[in-house]
C-alpha cells in the first residue's frame, strides 16, 4: 500500500510491500506559474414597462417595452458589476452605488461597471473570462450579441474573445415568459496580477 505525504516542496511516497521510498522534488517557483483566481456570480432582474427601447449590455435596443429601474436599468451590466465586485471581494452594486444617492438616479450603468472594474483592477485583478446569460422572451438578442460583447470588452478593457453572451427565452413560462421582467446572470473569473507566495 502506498503512503504519501508532502515534505517541503516535494512529495514523499513509500510503498511498504516493495520497500521503496520515492521523493519527487517540486521547485518553489512551480506554484507561481499558476495565477491565483477568484470567481464571482452576478444576477439581476428588472420589470418591463411601457416604452420605446431598452438598454442591455450598454446597447440601446428598439422595443415596445422598457426596463424600469433607479439607474438606466441595464440588467446585464448590473449583473456583471455585481460579479466583478463579488470576485474581487468588494461587496455588491448596492453598496457601491446605493439607490438612496441622487447621483445614481438615471445613471449610465456603463459608468458604474467601469468604476467597479477600476477598483478591482487597482486591487491587482485582471479578467480571465466572463460568461453571461440574458433571460428575455422578447426582443431577440441574437442580432445585437456582437455589439453587446464589443461594448462589454470596451468597458472592461479586454479582447472580445474573453466575453460570451447567451440569450434564453422562458417559452412562455414564469415572469420572463409572461414578459413581466428581463433577467441576467453571469460568472466572471478574475486572475491575480500580483505575485503571491
Amino acid at each position: 500500500m502506498d503512503q504519501a505525504r508532502v515534505v517541503g516542496w516535494g512529495v514523499s511516497r513509500y510503498n511498504r510491500r516493495a520497500g521503496l521510498a520515492v521523493f519527487i522534488c517540486v521547485p518553489p517557483w512551480i506554484p507561481r506559474l499558476y495565477p491565483i483566481v477568484r470567481i464571482g456570480i452576478g444576477q439581476d432582474s428588472h420589470r418591463l414597462v411601457a416604452g420605446v427601447a431598452l438598454r442591455i449590455g450598454g446597447i440601446d435596443i428598439p422595443h415596445d417595452r422598457a426596463l424600469l429601474g433607479h439607474s438606466d436599468a441595464d440588467v446585464l451590466l448590473h449583473a456583471v458589476t455585481d460579479a466583478v465586485l463579488g470576485a474581487a471581494g468588494l461587496g455588491d452594486i448596492g453598496q457601491m452605488f446605493p439607490d438612496t444617492d441622487p447621483v445614481n438616479r438615471g445613471r449610465d450603468s456603463a459608468e458604474m461597471l467601469a468604476a467597479a472594474w477600476k477598483r478591482a483592477a487597482g486591487d491587482g485583478w485582471r479578467l480571465g473570462n466572463l460568461d453571461c446569460t440574458v433571460h428575455a422572451e422578447r426582443p431577440k438578442l441574437g442580432p445585437h450579441r456582437k455589439a453587446i460583447v464589443d461594448r462589454l470588452a470596451q468597458i472592461l478593457g479586454c479582447t472580445p474573445g474573453k466575453i460570451n453572451v447567451k440569450a434564453k427565452t422562458a417559452e412562455g413560462a414564469g415572469p420572463v415568459g409572461r414578459e413581466e421582467i428581463i433577467a441576467a446572470q453571469c460568472a466572471v473569473l478574475l486572475e491575480s496580477t500580483q505575485e503571491k507566495t
